[in-house]
C-alpha cells in the first residue's frame, strides 16, 4: 500500500530531525564536558578568579578561589605547600574586601604549613611574616606587627649573617614601620645599620643607599635636629651627581631639601645657591613657563628677601604669581566648560567672567611680548563669547570676540 505523499514527507522530516539531534549530540556533550572540567580544574578556576579580581569583581572571584583551594586540597592534601599561592591570593582578596580577620586566618595557615614542613628558622617564611606584619599594621595591632618584623631580622641574621643585602632591606622596612609609628629613636639605628651594610656590600656610592640616606635625614629634620641632617643629604646629592650628572632632574629634589634645611637654620647664604641650582635644573627639565616652578621661585625669593635682596626677590615673586594665575585661568576654563556641559549656564558664566578678570592680570597680556598667556586669554574670551551667544546675550558676546580678535591681530587695532 502506497503512503499518501504528505505522510511520507512528514515521516522523512521526523527521521531527519532525529538524525540531526543524533549528529549534534556529541558536540553538545563535548561542550558540557569542557564546562564541567572548567568547574573542577583549580588552575582554570584560579585564572578566572584572577581576571575578575583585576576588574574589581571581588564577590564573583571569591567562590572561584574558594572552590579552587578546596579542589587542590583534595588532590594534594591539607598541608601541601602547593596550596600556599591559592591561600595567599584568597587572603589578599579578603584584605581588599576589608575582611582582615579572615585574611589573618589564611596567612596564619600558610605560615603554619611552611613552619611545619621547612622549619621555623627558614628564610622562606620571611615573606609570610611580612604579609602578617603589613596586615597587623592595617588592623592597628602594632605590637603584633613589630613582632613579625623583628622575627624577620632575627631569621635573616641566623640564615645569612649580619652583612647580607637583604638584611639591609629588612632593616629599612623595620625603620619605615617605626617612622610610621613616630618612633624615630628606634628607626634611626635600623637605618644606620642598613647604610653600613649597603656601603660594605654595594659600595659607598651605590644608588641603593639613597632611600636610607633620605629617611635618615628626614628623621633628624622632624626632630628639629638640623645639623646631623645635612651630611646624609649631601651624600645623596653626591651619589646622584656621580650617577646621573650634576644637572639631572633626579638631583633637584635633594638640592631643594638641603636648601630648605639651611633655610630652617637661617643659613640663607648657604640656601641661596642651592635654590638657584634647583631652579635652573627644573627650568631645563620642565621649561620656563611650567606652573610647577612657582614653589621653587617662591623659595628662592624668600631666601633673597631674608637677605634684604629685595630687587632680586621681586621679579621672582611676580613670575611665580604669573605662573599660578595662568594655572588658575586654565582651571576656571575647565570648570566653566563642565558647568556649561551640565546646562548650569549662569554658574558657568561666573567662572568665565572670573577667568577673564584673572587673565587680564597676566604680565604678558599687560604689555610684554605675546605668548602663551595671550593664547590662554584668547581661548577664554572665545569660550565666554560662545556661552553668551547661547544665553542670547549677543551684544556682550561680540565684545568678547572683538577683544579676542584684537589679541590675535594687535596690528589691526
Amino acid at each position: 500500500m502506497t503512503e499518501p505523499p504528505d505522510f511520507a514527507h512528514a515521516r522523512t522530516a521526523v527521521i531527519c530531525i532525529s538524525l540531526g539531534v543524533m549528529y549534534r549530540m556529541p558536540a553538545l556533550l563535548l561542550l558540557v564536558g569542557v564546562a564541567a572540567i572548567a568547574q573542577e580544574d583549580p588552575v582554570l578556576l584560579r585564572e578566572r578568579a584572577v581576571g575578575l579580581i583585576g576588574m574589581g569583581k571581588y564577590a564573583e572571584a571569591e567562590p572561584l578561589l574558594t572552590r579552587a583551594l578546596d579542589l587542590r586540597e583534595r588532590q594534594a592534601g591539607a598541608e601541601d605547600l602547593s596550596l600556599v599561592p591559592l591561600i595567599e591570593e584568597l587572603a589578599a582578596l579578603y584584605r581588599a574586601q576589608g575582611r582582615n580577620l579572615d585574611a589573618e586566618k589564611l596567612y596564619q595557615r600558610s605560615l603554619g604549613m611552611k613552619v611545619k614542613i621547612i622549619g621555623p628558622g627558614s628564610a622562606e617564611i620571611i615573606p609570610d611574616l611580612k604579609l602578617l606584619g603589613s596586615l597587623y599594621v592595617t588592623m592597628a595591632r602594632f605590637a603584633d606587627a613589630e613582632r613579625q618584623y623583628l622575627r624577620v631580622i632575627s631569621i635573616r641574621i641566623n640564615v645569612k649573617g649580619t652583612e647580607d643585602p637583604d638584611l639591609a632591606k629588612d632593616c629599612m622596612e623595620l625603620a619605615a614601620y617605626y617612622i610610621s609609628q613616630k618612633q624615630s629613636a628606634l628607626a634611626e639605628p635600623n637605618l644606620q645599620r642598613a647604610i653600613a651594610i649597603l656601603q660594605k656590600t654595594a659600595g659607598p656610592e651605590d644608588l641603593a643607599l639613597i632611600p636610607a640616606l633620605e629617611s635618615l635625614a628626614n628623621i633628624f629634620i622632624e626632630q628639629k635636629n638640623y645639623p646631623p641632617a645635612a651630611p646624609p643629604l649631601r651624600r645623596a646629592i653626591s651619589i646622584l651627581e656621580r650617577v646621573n650628572g650634576p644637572n639631572h632632574s633626579n638631583v633637584a629634589p635633594y638640592l631643594d631639601r638641603l636648601a630648605m634645611l639651611f633655610f630652617l637654620q637661617k643659613r640663607y647664604t648657604d640656601a641661596e645657591p642651592l635654590y638657584r641650582r634647583t631652579l635652573g635644573i627644573w627650568e631645563i627639565a620642565m621649561g620656563p613657563d611650567n606652573p610647577d616652578l612657582a614653589t621653587t621661585l617662591d623659595n628662592l625669593a624668600v631666601v633673597l628677601a631674608a637677605q634684604e635682596k629685595f630687587e632680586e626677590a621681586e621679579p621672582l615673586y611676580r613670575r611665580s604669581l604669573a605662573l599660578r594665575e595662568r594655572t588658575t585661568v586654565a582651571s576656571l576654563n575647565n570648570l566653566a566648560l563642565v558647568l556649561e556641559g551640565n546646562d548650569h549656564n549662569i554658574a558657568a558664566e561666573r567662572q568665565w567672567r572670573l577667568a577673564v578678570t584673572v587673565g587680564d592680570k597676566l604680565p604678558i597680556i599687560a604689555g610684554d611680548a605675546p605668548g602663551k598667556d595671550a593664547d590662554l586669554l584668547v581661548k577664554t574670551l572665545q569660550n565666554y563669547a560662545a556661552l553668551l551667544h547661547k544665553m542670547k546675550r549677543d551684544v556682550e558676546a561680540r565684545k568678547m570676540e572683538a577683544r579676542a580678535k584684537a589679541l590675535i591681530n594687535p596690528d589691526q587695532l
